[in-house]
């Protein structure tokens, strides 16, 4: 009996753990061959022995979603594997100190803004330039870029995080509509607040204030990694044939519901509830009446 991802050939970036991790052994379930990267030689190399244990086609490269040759040569050796590439999701994030290092505008680092944006969307772009080639020669396929709720509403303290995905979610429609005459299809799944075991998510779901209201905005229970991996796969397949162009949100709803507060330190300085100059605000509101009179 034939599966859906049969005959594909699938890179995943960031696929050493957590959500990457379950997509590859999904899809290689599902009857692809799968090119796993990150930085993790030992995870990576662990990930590749599993899958082939159980019967899959793996191939661990190791890569850095930053550094282009890296990029590019993950590329090169999942061709010269498997003989072509037609699908490619773009999973890899910044996740290590991202609650400690983001924060509002006037508070985060240069380099701390520099470095998500090299990851989650400088690295998006290093992977879809040397990846598009490859699935258009292949005869066309699929690109899947993995975002999160924060491309959709405003996260408080993190704007950086939220910028780099909203730049995704961006990305998706101009890709769709440049490489549909490739027959290549561009797709973005908005992942909403999932347990991958990281730490810094565990410590907060064990919270007794921040855990029961992180379940109650996603309706009783957070996301878990097959829950993107089934819908990846879905995405990637044949079955999605029509599809391209699309912003697919897996939160359990949360995007439809209004956004959680998150405690953020004030500016220094600017402590909350300081005074406001009503009359430079009135004047503000007048202007614009004038501007655009009801």
């Amino acid at each position: 009996m034939s599966r859906r991802l049969d005959d594909q050939v699938v890179l995943i970036t960031g696929s050493t753990h957590g959500i990457g991790r379950r997509m590859a052994e999904l899809f290689a379930h599902e009857g692809a061959r799968v090119v796993v990267t990150g930085r993790s030689r030992d995870a990576g190399a662990e990930l590749e022995r599993t899958i082939t244990e159980a019967g899959g086609q793996a191939l661990y490269v190791p890569m850095d979603i930053t550094v282009e040759e890296d990029v590019r040569g993950a590329v090169r050796a999942g061709v010269e594997r498997f003989g072509k590439l037609t699908a490619l999701v773009n999973n890899a994030a910044w996740v290590q100190g991202r609650w400690k290092v983001d924060g509002p505008v006037t508070e985060i680092a240069l380099a701390d803004w520099e470095q998500i944006f090299r990851v989650n969307t400088t690295g998006t772009f290093l992977a879809s330039k040397y990846a598009l080639p490859e699935i258009v020669r292949s005869g066309g396929g699929s690109v899947v870029h993995i975002a999160s709720t924060a491309a959709m509403q405003g996260r408080a303290g993190l704007d950086a995080y939220t910028a780099s995905k909203g730049a995704m979610v961006s990305l998706t429609r101009s890709m769709a509509a440049y490489y549909s005459r490739y027959s290549v299809r561009v797709n973005c799944l908005v992942s909403g607040f999932v347990d991958t075991g990281e730490p810094a998510i565990r410590a907060m779901l064990d919270d007794p204030q921040f855990g029961p209201m992180i379940r109650k905005y996603y309706q009783g229970r957070v996301g878990t990694p097959s829950d993107i991996a089934y819908t990846a796969a879905h995405l990637v397949s044949d079955q999605a044939g029509f599809i391209t162009g699309a912003i697919v949100p897996v939160d359990g709803g949360a995007t439809g519901l209004s956004h959680m507060d998150r405690q953020v330190a004030d500016m220094p300085g600017f402590p909350s509830g300081a005074e406001v100059d009503t009359d430079a605000a009135d004047r503000l509101s007048t202007a614009g009446a004038e501007v655009n009179p009801s």
